[in-house]
Formats: structure tokens, sequence, C-alpha cells
């Protein structure tokens, strides 16, 4: 009876043993299966002007069935992630085989700074080698151009004094369009008031156009009993 004890007890460790293999996890795979990465980098040449965006590309030879994220981190130059430029990590979906990293460089009213540069390192987060990419460390470096501008100086008047009521203007220049509008800053009507935009960056040489857009429309009923309607 010991024996049937004994040979039980082991067929049970030995299924114990088995079922414990089988959830393993699978060999990793070969080298050769593994997808490659290449990168492709656009000019890397940028204008605050322009707000450029340089743009990587990431490709894999071949999709796997996991996510793999592409991280961007800068280790170098003097420009600064969120005053001069903004950037984020990539993913490559599963089964998919490509993504983009973009650095969005952004315009700024220091013209103390002078050009700068972001040197950026791309890598891959640690994945289970079962799911592992064969990629080199990317690096490239941002050189952004500051932006040389004047200040303008807009003045609105209004003769009623009631403001523009809905009336404005638009002042387009360096590929970006802002509304201006007479204000009723003191509440008195039938007094001239003109409000003072004095600080209208455009860049120094550059092209700009000013339009006027009314909201207010005068219309004229001559029927012998209303002379005028205003809507």
């Amino acid at each position: 009876m010991k024996k049937i004890k004994y040979l039980l007890s082991f067929s049970l460790l030995a299924l114990a043993v088995v079922g414990c293999e089988n959830t393993d996890p699978a060999d990793i795979i070969s080298e050769d299966a593994k997808p490659i990465v290449s990168y492709e980098i656009g000019s890397t040449a940028a204008t605050e002007l322009g707000m450029t965006e340089v743009v990587v590309n990431i490709t894999m030879d071949k999709p796997i069935k996991s996510s793999t994220r592409f991280t961007i981190t800068q280790i170098g130059g003097d420009a600064v992630a969120g005053e001069d430029y903004m950037t984020a990590d990539a993913v490559v979906p599963p089964y998919a085989t490509q993504a983009q990293i973009v650095v969005s460089v952004l315009r700024d009213l220091d013209q103390t700074e002078g050009t700068e540069t972001a040197e950026f390192s791309i890598d891959v987060v640690g994945v289970p080698d079962t799911y592992e990419v064969i990629h080199s460390e990317e690096n490239f470096t941002v050189t952004i151009e500051d932006y040389t501008y004047c200040f303008r100086t807009l003045e609105a008047t209004d003769a009623y004094g009631d403001g523009w009521n809905g009336g404005f203007i638009t002042v387009t220049a360096d590929g970006t369009s802002t509304e201006y509008a007479a204000q009723d800053n003191d509440g008195q009507v039938n007094l001239s008031e003109t409000t003072v935009f004095d600080d209208i960056a455009i860049g120094d040489g550059s092209a700009f156009s000013i339009t006027y857009t009314s909201v207010e429309v005068l219309v004229m009923v001559l029927d012998g009993k209303v002379k005028t309607l205003m809507f």
C-alpha cells in the first residue's frame, strides 16, 4: 500500500512539473526573425518664424504582435523643451510597421537668445527579448534660427464710444492671423474712445496685411412711412 501511495505521489508531482513547464514563455525567437528598425530624418534646420516641424519617420521591416515604443530624449544643446520646442514619444502599434516622432519648433519673442540647438537621442523602451527589435540608438541635432521681429502699434478708434459691436481688424503676418477691436472701456457713449495695441510682433522684413470686418449693416427702406431701419 505504501508503494502505491509513493507511486501516486510521484505521478502527481510529475504532472505538476509538466503543468508548470507548459505555462513558461515560448522560446526566444531567432535574431533573423526580429524586425530591423530604420530612421529617416527630414531637414533639421528650423526657424521660429515658420514654426518648423522636424519629422523622424520610423520604419520596421516586419510587424510583430506587440506594440513598440520609441522614446526621444534631449541630450544636449541650449534649447528648452516647452519654450523653444515640443515633442513626444512614438508608438508602432501591434502588427504595424511605421510611426513618426515630430519636433515642433515654437515661436517666442526673446530676441536675446540667438540661434539655439537641441541634440536628441531616439531609443526603444526595453521589452522582453521575444518582442525585441534590432536597432541602433539614433542621434540628431536640430538648429533653431531665432525669430527677429519689430513691434507695430495699432490704434482702434470708435467715434460713438460703445466699441465696435462685433467688428474687428485682422492683422495677418508670418503665417498667423490675429483679431483686434475697439472696446468700450469707460462705459460711456457719445464720446470717442481709442484702444491702443502696441505689442503686435511682425517679422523683420515680413509682408503683412490688415483687413476690417464689420457686422453692423445699415438698410435704407423708403416706402413713404418708414424711412430707416437698422439691422
